[in-house]
């Protein structure tokens, strides 16, 4: 898949994130942002959704990372032991 560059030669994902920040931080119209990114309202809208959605993951591994002590607590009153599914891919 080629690299998207837009008209001011920036690479995708500084895009994605600019696009993010106009529509939600500036109350940009993203078909404002779509012209002069020079591209389709359509293209900001799935940027704007998906920045978003990878804000919410990124949020949710901090929140697991700090719970983390919490967690290996409870884990051990349960006698578990953490699965790590990728492990097994590892031979």
């Amino acid at each position: 898949m080629p690299k998207y560059e837009n008209k001011g030669g920036q690479p995708r994902d500084k895009c994605m994130i600019a696009a993010y920040a106009l529509v939600n931080n500036f109350g940009a119209k993203q078909k404002s942002v779509a012209e002069v990114m020079g591209c389709s309202q359509g293209t900001i809208a799935n940027w704007v959704k998906e920045v978003g959605f990878q804000k919410e993951i990124s949020g949710l591994k901090n929140e697991l990372i700090k719970a983390n002590d919490y967690i290996e607590d409870l884990a051990g009153q349960l006698n578990l032991i953490e699965y790590r599914p990728d492990d097994d891919d590892e031979e």
